[in-house]
């Protein structure tokens, strides 16, 4: 078989949230995007809010606010209520009903939260580095000291142009380590030339964490002929 080529690559952040209008003594109005077949009431999605002096979730403490998501938008915005004081914080979403499930967070430091520019952003995203007919590499990452082994993320591999949200992968794995960024390898593949996949890459194990996407990367690839002489 001929050598094979990365036709296209498409990676990038699956889940995006951001803090709209202006702080409230009892919270934020928080505005989340992810993908567009996500049903964020149905599968429990949640926003998060801790105090915290620097911009990573603080993973050891319990969150300051929490709300669950009012309907199956998959870009909206919502209240999210707490003790907003003139301290930092950091907001966060959750492709699953559990603070371990966050895959996206903006951090408003202290004074700051009428400055967008000094706001910090964090996220889950998923690239893929190499790939033949047979074996892919994915890089990954997840937010600052994250431990995505313990929280059981994993990553499935579909054929298509999107991760559907039911239905088997061709190919899965659990990330290996507790590294909140690093490289993961599938083989055993058959993968077919001129056709697209997408890889996933989840928030919570099998089988509850069947809905929890967080990042995606979409590829193909075709036969590569090597240059006419």
């Amino acid at each position: 078989m001929s050598n094979l080529l990365l036709l296209s690559n498409n990676a990038g952040r699956q889940v995006f949230v951001n803090v709209v209008g202006v702080p409230m003594p009892d919270g934020v109005l928080a505005n989340y995007v992810t993908d567009t077949a996500n049903q964020p009431r149905t599968f429990d999605n949640r926003l998060y809010a801790w105090e915290s002096s620097a911009s990573q979730v603080p993973w050891d403490k319990s969150p300051v606010g929490k709300a669950a998501l009012l309907d199956d938008s998959s870009s909206s915005t919502r209240v999210l209520n707490f003790d907003y004081e003139a301290k930092g914080y950091v907001i966060a979403y959750a492709v699953a009903g559990t603070p371990q499930a966050v895959c996206a967070s903006v951090y408003l430091p202290a004074g700051e939260q009428d400055n967008p520019a000094a706001w910090v952003y964090d996220g889950v995203s998923l690239q893929t580095v190499y790939v033949n007919s047979n074996v892919l590499q994915l890089k990954y990452q997840v937010l600052t000291a994250y431990q995505p082994k313990a929280a059981g993320n994993w990553v499935g591999i579909w054929q298509g142009s999107a991760v559907p949200y039911s239905g088997d992968p061709i190919r899965s794995m659990p990330v290996p380590r507790d590294d909140d960024s690093g490289y993961l390898a599938l083989d055993g593949l058959q993968l077919t030339i001129n056709t697209s996949y997408t890889v996933g890459y989840f928030m919570q194990a099998l089988p509850l964490g069947r809905t929890s996407l967080a990042a995606s990367t979409t590829f193909t690839i075709g036969a590569y002929q090597g240059e006419k002489t």
